[in-house]
Parts: C-alpha cells; structure tokens; sequence
C-alpha cells in the first residue's frame, strides 16, 4: 500500500500526502510489529537510523549552530528514560513530522526520501506508546474546588441566592494552567484561604439557619416620581440630570453603563433598605421622552436614531454603598428597553438582603454635563448663567471676565434651563416594592438541613450530622464516620453553648474539611482506576455544572446505573437541559478561549469610547456564549466555531458590526453577509478584543491564541535575549514590516512562521474587533492592512475568509483539539501523550457523527479518560 502511494509521485506531492501517508505507515507497522522499538535497540535507547535521520535532516535548525524554538535534538541522552525533558522533546518531534512541519517546506531545505521519514515516524510512535504504557496514572487523585466550584457547591449544598450572597471576593485567584483553573496541580491552599473557608462557612450557615426566627411580614412600598432624590429646577447643567416634573414623574437625563450616581426613594434608604432577607418583587412604571423629537443637532444624541432609551435596575447592598466611588460593588439586576411616550410597568423578582436598596439608571444615557451645556449654548443662550469661576474673576478686576459676567447677568431673569431644555430622557412615574415573599417557611435553605423544626433543641443531631456530611462529602457516610463532629457538637453543648450554635459549629467543620474542600478520586485498594459511582457522579456533576451532584444523580450513583451507558447518556442530556449547565458554557468558554481575561488590558477610552458606552465587553461574553449555549443545545457543527454564516448580536453588538435591522436589549440569532466580514469565533468581538492590547492590535497574540485554541500547539515561549516589538504609534509602519526584524533572527524565524499567518488574517480588525481595511493614525486614516499570509505548508490565504476555509480542511485537528480541551477541563489534569489515541478516537467518533458538539460531550463522559483515575 506504501509502495502505491509513491510510485510515480513526484517528491512535492509526496510531501503535501506525508500526514496521510505517515497514518497508513504507522497502522501497517504496528499490525505487522515491522520496526518494534524495543527490538531494534535497547529499551531506552534511540535507534541509529533515526539519530542519523535527525543529524541529516533536523540538526540545522536544532543542533549546535541553531536551536529554533529552543529546540536541540543533537543532545539526547543514551538512555532516554532517565530524561523526562528528553521524552517530551521526541513527541514534539514526533507530531512536528506527523504534520508535515518538519522539516520546513521552504526553499534550500533538503526533504527526506518519504520511506525514511515513515520509518522515523513508525519507530518514534512505537517508542511513545511504549513510554505511555510505562508511565503510572497521570490522574490527580485530589483537586480543590476552585473559587466557582466552591461558591456553587455552597449554594446547592445550602440553598443560598448566590447571585446576593458572594462571600469569595477577596480570596485568592485561582491559578490557572493552559487557561484552566480547575488544574488540580496549579490548585494550591494558603493559610489565608483557609482562615476564610472558615469564616465564610459560618457566614454562609447564618444565611441558611432559621432556629427561633419568626416569618418576616411582608410589605408593599408604594413611590412616585416626587419621592425621588430629584429637584425641581436647574439653573445651570447639573452633574447628574434628575428633575421632579409636577409631582408626577422623575426625569432622568444623565447615565452611564456603570451608574455613578444612583437615582434611588429618599425615604426608602432612610427607613434602612429592605426589612429582611428574602425575595421582593421590584415594579417600575417608566417611558422614554424625546428619543427622536428634541430638535438638537448633537453627535451624542445620534445613536438614539437606532437604540431604544434603555432602564437599568440595580441594587445596592446597604446605604454606604450608594456613594458614587462604590459603582463597582453594585449589582445590574436588569436592563429593559424603554417604549416612546406612554410609560409601561417592568417588573422583577429579585433576592435582596436584608438592608438592600434598589435604584435605577439610564444605562445608555448621556455621559456627562457638558452634553446639556453645549447644547444650551447653541440652542438655549438665553439660559446660561454666569459660573461661579466666571464671577471670581471679574470681582478680581478681570476685565474679561466682567465683561462676560456683565452680558450673562442680563440672562437672571430669563426661564431657567430645566424649563426649556428638552433633550432625550428617561421618565420614572413611579416604583412599586413588595415584599419578603416566601412560599413556606422556614424557607429551603433550612429545610434542606432540619425539615420544618426551628427548635434547635430538638434537632436529631445524629441523623443531622449524617445527613448533611453525605451531600457535603458527596458519597453516602456512615455513623462511624461523622462521630467526631456529633460527639464536638454534643461536647459544646454540655461546655455551654446554646444547641443552635453547636450545631452551626460542627457544620462549620464539615464545611472546612478537605473531604468538602478537595474532590477526591480515591485509589482503590484493588487497583480499579475505573471511577466508582459516587466518583463518576461528582466529576460529571462539576464537568458539566461546576457543582455538586443533584438528589437525582445522587440516586443513579446508589443505583449503580451510571456503569450503564444507556443510563450515563440520559443524566448527561437532562444536566444539559439544566439550568445550571449555564455553568458549564460560562466556565469552559472562559478557560478554552480565555474569555475570563477579556478587560485585563482595557481598551482605550478616548479612541473606543464606544466600548464602555455601549457595554460592548460584556455584551462581547455573552455574544461568543450564547454562540456555543446554541451549538450545545441543538447538537450543532462545531465546524461553526471555524466557520459560520450566523451569529447572536443585540442592538449593541449589531451596530458594531455594521449589521441593520437589530433593535433592543435581547440577544438573538441573525445570519450573516460576506459584507459583515463575520462568522466563526475569529469574527467575534470578544477573541478579537482579549487578543489586543488596548491600544494596537498584535498579530503575535493572536496569532499564538489561533495555535493553541483551534489547533491545540502553542508555541514555544521566546528566546529571553529576543527584544519585544515596540509599537510604532506614529503609524509610520505597520506591523507587518516591524515583525520582519523578528522573522530574521534565527530564534525567532520557525515561530514566526506559524505564529504569524493566523495573525495576519485577524489584521483586518481593529483593538476592539471592528472590522477595518486601514489602519488608524494620528492624522487620521493610516497605510492599507495586508491581511494576507502563507502557512507552513505553503498554502497562501488573502484575508480572513480564505483563511477560515484553511482552518475548515483542518477540521479532524481541530475536534482533537477541542476533545483535549474538554477533557482538561473535565478531569482537572493537563493531558498527556498517553491520552492522545483516547483524545484521537472522542474526536473521530465526532467526525463521524456530524461534528455534533452535544455528541462530543457525550464522547467525552463515555471515554475511558474521563471515567478513570
């Protein structure tokens, strides 16, 4: 079958078959045993003809004159096995010719005969494979639950309203790995963390015990506009536009996305906030005014062409946190669309603790107070008064200055600026709460622990402790086991204390044990890697929910159904049908395609104001999100993630984009016209914005994040004596011909050369992902971008869309990639090269089935990696 391939073939079509040639060579060989390593030469040496190979074909890039990629392979050991460093370096070797990049198809590189490089290959697979089987378990036998793993697990464990009680703030950042998180190893404990697992244990216990506590009686607030903390005039533009109308409504003429300054019932924050604990819901009867109307030839009132007026609900935690330097502590509860004229009621549930108070905002609003005043001066000059700055001076003897104040002071009986402006705004009638609403009592989160029983004295202690530490521990327990903590409560009690508060202590120390803290995967004594019940349960519920096992997962695990394949099948798509499998598409897009640094290098506010103003960085997360919620769902393509004639936008994000017709709040799906130069997760806001700086965009990063997100082989890091590029902000060139100083140092060149291209394609969007053909200057509109490039393989692309179709005759690489991906994030380890034909089969089983990503996941908990230690 070789012998076929080649003959008659010239060598260059030989070269672009290698990858498909080498699979059929590598298949025969090991059917046959032709080649066995460990035959050829000694166990755990190199065999002659692949160190002759190397010093024929690889020593000029990675020997002693150069070392691409910081690579040497004229230095391996004799014995193999005592280098570590020496075995990860032949299996990069290994996928390095498996793909053809090795050696590089450019001009003056000597190719080796195709039987040559085929035996390497086969000789070089055989001895990994052989290495893997050698190798003990790679699984991580116990991992801490990272930040989002804790908090959910406290929420579902204790029925707590996460979304009002996050206690996690100031914990430490997890350590990330790959861009994981979860990574058992990278998942250190400080004695800080751990003084805060205990305190945090006790607050959130507070938040769930309800002994001796009394329903709280609910309430009903009723607030018109008057009630608002508003005036009723402006004589000059205020900081803050909030103007009582008649009694009747608030008018609302500033706001921002992050509302400093809140507009919120004075006697509301007076009386403390809300009472208690609980649920409220929130009525606001609200309109828009003047949207389109108001006459003003103003450029911050032209986006109002094509967005609604926009409300925003939010609550803060307690009155200090009202203060406009405490924005970033407040919680957007919701956003709606405003209708033109007639005001409409929007209503909202919403947990709120006790001392919370709600206050709304116009989200999309005018930035600042020099808006109003520029408009009033072209418009209104008959309103403008005399600054105080103004009337210093001129008592000062400027003559100026006493000459302006002289002109102004005619205007001081003239109307005042609140009665003749009449720009866009948002009208508040009024704001309705009622409130706690609870529909039993004592509320979940106490049931869950002890039933209807609110006297802590008559609490079953035993059966309390056992109960709570099973679904704490997330395996069934036995007496014995939790003895300790009932004999500690017990002993606190006769010490002292009062039952309730013994109680709560000996939860306390379940909640800090590592049976709660660490997911621990066991090591049965008979040698079993297989995953038991109660292990397979826990890694599929925090795969795919990020939290603990449900009563129902629970009950298969008891069962012992989830051995079945049938049955493991029917948890997956019920956990994905879930609402908590949001989860699972919040956290796995944060860690694959890096998501959770979108932000860390802000965009700058001068030159993209348009991404504060229209919220662009979270409407960008929830774009690339609902992206793949869409996929998972429907069991769609994840070739789409590569390529696709659609994508969900809101208003925001359309406008962005150059899409029309999108009007509103809500996301939806629209499809896509070459024209939009969209499609495919290189088209989204949110890759193109985290793989930027802020200020310029870098075909570097981003060409790096393509290698290590879509085909799964980041590069190797730079040479420590390599200078990073400056940029150019002159705009003087572009950054295609200041990268050409890196392509020509040696080090650099290899890198370069697959890096590069990937980034090239992505030139054509600016820092913040709009789509451009020129770069920005200084003076304005700068040199053409040159979006094309070629790629190792000597395959040549013009722009982002023929690049995109390169990515889609790759797509069996990037299954493997994403399988890999998923399987990191599912285990919490790093995958090996003893997982690759178990990663290559998940991937091939996808391919088969259509590129499904539901299948994939499915691929995923049916897959030996996943269900073994």
């Amino acid at each position: 079958m070789i012998q076929f391939l080649n003959d008659g073939m010239p060598q260059n079509r030989q070269a672009s078959l290698l990858p498909q040639i080498i699979c059929v060579a590598v298949l025969i060989g090991c059917m046959t045993g032709w080649c066995n390593a460990q035959e050829a030469t000694g166990e755990n040496q190199i065999e002659t003809q692949v160190s002759s190979y190397f010093k024929k074909y690889c020593y000029r890039c990675h020997g002693q004159a150069a070392q691409k990629g910081d690579r040497r392979l004229d230095q391996l050991p004799d014995d193999l096995s005592a280098d570590g460093g020496a075995v990860e370096l032949l299996r990069e070797a290994l996928d390095a010719i498996s793909r053809g990049d090795m050696p590089p198809q450019e001009k003056g590189v000597v190719q080796p005969p195709i039987d040559q490089t085929r035996k390497v290959v086969v000789w070089l697979t055989e001895y990994m494979d052989q290495a893997a089987r050698n190798q003990s378990s790679p699984a991580t036998i116990m991992r801490r639950l990272n930040r989002f793993e804790y908090l959910n697990t406290l929420r579902d464990l204790l029925s707590l309203q996460a979304d009002a009680f996050d206690p996690t703030g100031d914990f430490p950042a997890d350590a990330k790995e790959h861009g994981f998180d979860n990574n058992g190893e990278a998942l250190t404990l400080s004695d800080f963390q751990l003084q805060r697992y205990v305190e945090v244990a006790e607050e959130a216990l507070e938040e769930t015990i309800f002994f001796d506590r009394e329903k709280p009686k609910s309430e009903i607030w009723h607030y018109t506009g008057r009630d608002f903390n508003g005036v009723k005039s402006y004589q000059r533009a205020p900081v803050t536009w909030r103007l009582i109308v008649n009694d009747e409504y608030v008018e609302i003429g500033h706001g921002q996305p992050s509302e400093r300054h809140a507009n919120f019932v004075k006697s509301f924050v007076k009386q403390g906030g809300v009472p208690a604990d609980g649920w409220y819901t929130i009525s606001i009867r609200a309109s828009a005014a003047n949207r389109l109307d108001h006459g003003y030839d103003h450029s911050e009132f032209k986006r109002f062409e094509k967005f609604p007026l926009k409300l925003a609900l939010w609550v803060a935690p307690n009155f200090a946190l009202l203060g406009k330097n405490a924005a970033d502590q407040r919680r957007l509860v919701k956003v709606w669309d405003l209708p033109d004229g007639e005001p409409e009621v929007f209503t909202q549930r919403v947990w709120l603790g006790k001392g919370a108070i709600p206050f709304v905002s116009w989200t999309n609003g005018i930035s600042s107070k020099g808006n109003i005043l520029r408009v009033a001066r072209e418009y209104h000059p008959e309103v403008i008064r005399a600054t105080k700055t103004q009337l210093d001076s001129a008592q000062l003897g400027n003559a100026d200055a006493k000459a302006v104040v002289a002109e102004l002071l005619k205007n001081e009986n003239n109307k005042l600026l609140s009665e003749v402006y009449h720009g866009p705004r948002i009208r508040v009638w009024g704001m309705e709460i009622e409130g706690p609403l609870f529909k039993q009592w004592p509320p979940a989160s106490h049931r869950t622990l002890f039933g209807t029983e609110t006297d802590a004295t008559r609490v079953d202690i035993d059966q309390t402790v056992k109960r709570f530490a099973s679904r704490a521990f997330r395996r069934p327990m036995k007496s014995g086991e939790v003895q300790h903590y009932v004999d500690f409560i017990r002993n606190r009690i006769k010490q002292g204390d009062t039952h309730a508060a013994a109680i709560k202590l000996g939860l306390t120390a379940i909640l800090t044990s590592p049976r709660f803290l660490y997911l621990d995967e066991g090591n049965d004594e008979a040698g079993d890697l297989r995953l038991n019940q109660w292990e397979l349960a826990s890694r599929l519920s925090y795969f795919l929910w990020s939290s603990m096992p449900d009563a129902t997962l629970f009950a298969a695990a008891k069962a012992g159904k989830l051995s079945n394949q049938q049955e493991l099948a029917s948890q997956v798509d019920r956990m994905l049908n879930d609402e908590k499998a949001k989860a699972f598409v919040e956290h796995f897009t944060d860690s694959w395609l890096r998501l959770n640094i979108l932000g860390s290098m802000p965009p700058d506010s001068k030159a993209f104001g348009s991404y504060y103003q229209d919220r662009l960085e979270s409407f960008f997360k929830q774009e690339t999100r609902s992206f793949f919620a869409d996929l998972l769902h429907s069991n769609g393509s994840i070739l789409n993630f590569l390529q696709s004639d659609y994508t969900y936008v809101n208003d925001a994000v359309a406008r962005h984009y150059g899409i029309d017709g999108v009007v509103g709040e809500h996301f939806r799906r629209v499809d896509l016209k070459p024209e939009h130069h969209r499609g495919g997760l290189l088209g989204q806001g949110s890759v193109l914005t985290l793989t930027a700086n802020g200020i310029e965009t870098s075909p570097v990063v981003r060409g790096v994040w393509v290698l290590e997100n879509i085909f799964g082989t980041p590069p190797s890091p730079p040479p420590p004596d390599v200078e990073p590029l400056e940029p150019d902000t002159r705009g003087t060139t572009t950054i295609r011909e200041q990268l050409k100083k890196h392509r020509n140092v040696v080090l650099c060149a290899d890198c370069h050369r697959k890096i590069d291209p990937g980034g090239f394609a992505l030139e054509l969007y600016d820092p913040v992902g709009a789509f451009r053909t020129r770069y920005r200057t200084a003076r304005g509109n700068g040199p053409l971008v040159d979006s094309s490039g070629q790629l190792p393989s000597g395959e040549i692309f013009q722009d982002e869309r023929e690049f995109k179709n390169l990515l889609m005759k790759r797509k069996d690489r990037f299954a493997e990639t994403l399988a890999e991906k998923l399987l990191t994030h599912a285990t919490g380890r790093t995958m090996n090269y003893r997982d690759r034909d178990e990663i290559k089969k998940v991937a091939a089983d996808c391919a088969e089935s259509s590129f499904g990503l539901r299948g994939l996941v499915h691929g995923i908990t049916q897959s030996d990696i996943f269900q073994t230690r």
